[in-house]
């Protein structure tokens, strides 16, 4: 497919070209940080309410033509109106208070996706969903096009450190897009190249069997473009049988297998990059050497290329920018030291995920303690997912664990409490060290007590686990002072 000329997004009939005043509810998720810079860069006035504000808007704290003006959360804020457009985030239900009285005030009311879906409706939208690795594969490949001249458009669901941010309108009529099953969210997107990297068992609340999960999976593949394509993981089974029945063409990718359309061959890990050779079947192979660690992130890498080259990208001037990705935020970033222990923070909540950053881990520092602080993601995740949770974190040297942080869930903190504690003894029985704290403080003590010089403190989670290297980072700086 060859990319579309560009043209300012502002200019298109999709995007208002008059500055509307969008109202972001629920607006420290990553995904609505993304779309905030998106709005602003487009030219609108953008309003933000979050019910626990913190770190991830810091830098947009005060109104003006480029920030987003935060609000407190309650009605009384809305006088800060009027409004055009609310956006709720996934996290926010549409039976708030707020929300019924902006809806009685006739503002239009919608989902995070939709509002995405209507800002890119003309763009080539190339889109990255699956499991695991959709935000760094969506990096990847932006980063990529933007290397290949392409200036494209993007929502990534975490901050891109060479572009320091999430999302961008761009200056071309393409766009990268991090899209997301849950509730079926990327049903808003018209892909034209899409990438799936591979389906597990996930979002339980919302998809209570691996059929139903496959419907969304399969209704996100049938909105690709008829002349496009779909590229998936080879060795997914359940990727495949998606592809199977897909209208567009469809290519795969592999590390296992080398009869996929694109295949790493003698993967080497070194040090904090990994080295492999891309092949192409009937090409010459290419050495890659990606700035990045571990075997998930070749597959990543191999995504992303696979789009790019779909797109009209030479394969070359892609190998060529992967050397040199910065990555981003909350994936196996390192975080810094703290008494000479080695700070990294990751966002693995799901137990694959934990598997590939601890065996990264391992690569990365092979004779190092290995203290993994984890958060669980939701009671119903937790639950079922339990001996999958206790043999990833096995490969941890010792486990600091907190209450599940129960997620659009209505539970107890007794049962969050509960449910932790069966893990750590679960842990325990099976001669993994593993304790339970009650909340961030505690954690920070066990470290700054127990932690000895180049033990690694490896936090995971989809939580609140990476403000413990502020709250270390605070300690040492009270001590210099003092």
């Amino acid at each position: 497919m060859t990319p579309a000329s560009p043209a300012s997004l502002k200019d298109r009939p999709n995007a208002d070209s008059a500055r509307a005043k969008y109202l972001l509810l629920g607006c420290q998720g990553a995904g609505m940080t993304a779309l905030g810079e998106i709005l602003l860069n487009v030219g609108h006035q953008v309003a933000g309410m979050d019910q626990s504000l913190g770190p991830v808007f810091s830098l947009l704290s005060q109104p003006s033509d480029n920030h987003v003006h935060l609000l407190p959360w309650s009605g009384a804020a809305l006088k800060n109106g009027p409004f055009d457009v609310c956006v709720v985030s996934p996290a926010v239900s549409r039976d708030t208070p707020i929300v019924k009285q902006l809806v009685r005030e006739g503002v239009a009311v919608l989902s995070l996706h939709e509002c995405l879906g209507s800002l890119f409706a003309s763009h080539d939208q190339l889109c990255v969903a699956g499991s695991h690795g959709k935000s760094t594969t969506s990096a990847m490949l932006a980063w990529i096009l933007e290397a290949a001249g392409l200036s494209p458009g993007f929502f990534v669901g975490a901050v891109q450190s060479g572009f320091k941010c999430s999302g961008r309108a761009g200056n071309s009529s393409t766009a990268v897009l991090e899209s997301c099953e849950y509730q079926s969210s990327f049903r808003h997107f018209r892909p034209h190249l899409a990438v799936i990297t591979g389906i597990e068992r996930d979002h339980f609340d919302c998809y209570p069997t691996a059929i139903s999960e496959d419907a969304a999976f399969r209704q996100f593949a049938a909105e690709i473009h008829r002349d496009g394509c779909l590229v998936y993981r080879r060795e997914c089974r359940r990727t495949a049988g998606i592809a199977e029945a897909a209208a567009c063409r469809t290519t795969t990718f592999s590390l296992k297998d080398s009869r996929a359309d694109w295949f790493a061959a003698d993967i080497r890990c070194d040090g904090w990059r990994t080295h492999f050779r891309l092949v192409r079947p009937g090409e010459r192979s290419i050495d890659v050497d990606l700035s990045a660690v571990g075997e998930h992130n070749v597959q990543n890498a191999l995504a992303a290329v696979a789009v790019a080259a779909e797109y009209g990208v030479h394969t070359n001037v892609a190998a060529e920018a992967l050397c040199d990705f910065p990555g981003i935020q909350r994936r196996f970033e390192l975080r810094g030291q703290y008494h000479n222990m080695t700070l990294i923070d990751d966002y693995a909540h799901h137990p694959t995920a934990i598997t590939a950053t601890l065996t990264t881990a391992r690569s990365v520092f092979p004779q190092a303690k290995i203290l993994a602080v984890f958060e669980p993601h939701q009671i119903i995740r937790t639950r079922s997912l339990f001996q999958e949770f206790m043999q990833a974190l096995s490969l941890a040297d010792e486990v600091l664990l907190l209450p599940v942080l129960p997620a659009r869930e209505q539970v107890t903190h007794s049962e969050c409490c509960r449910l932790s504690g069966e893990l750590v003894r679960e842990l325990n029985n099976n001669a993994v060290k593993a304790f339970l704290f009650a909340n961030l403080d505690q954690v920070v003590s066990r470290i700054d007590h127990s932690g000895r010089p180049d033990d690694v403190i490896l936090t995971m989670g989809a939580g609140r686990t990476n403000l413990i290297h502020d709250q270390l980072t605070r300690r040492l700086q009270r001590h210099s002072v003092a």
